[in-house]
């Protein structure tokens, strides 16, 4: 497997939770420029959220909406969950 380079596009599913969000912003923080996070929920709802990262509300448990989130990626961190009761 090769480095990550600062330009490739990285996605992180479930940007919307804890450690998404963080890890979201770790990636940003390190110089990734085309962080793309993704979450089921409502951006309103997300615990934190980036101007310059790509925030998308797409549910993953679709087949399109997968393959919309992982268009032109380079790396997934697939951190999404159902976190229901």
């Amino acid at each position: 497997m090769r480095t990550a380079n600062k330009d490739d596009l990285i996605l992180v599913a479930g940007a919307g939770g804890v450690v998404g969000g963080h890890l979201v912003r770790s990636l940003l923080g390190q110089g990734f420029n085309r962080v793309r996070g993704v979450d089921i929920k409502p951006l309103g709802e997300w615990l934190q959220t980036f101007p310059q990262a790509d925030n998308r509300r797409l549910d993953l448990s679709g087949m399109g909406a997968c393959l919309e989130a992982c268009e032109g990626v380079a790396y997934v961190f697939n951190l999404a969950s159902d976190m229901g009761g």
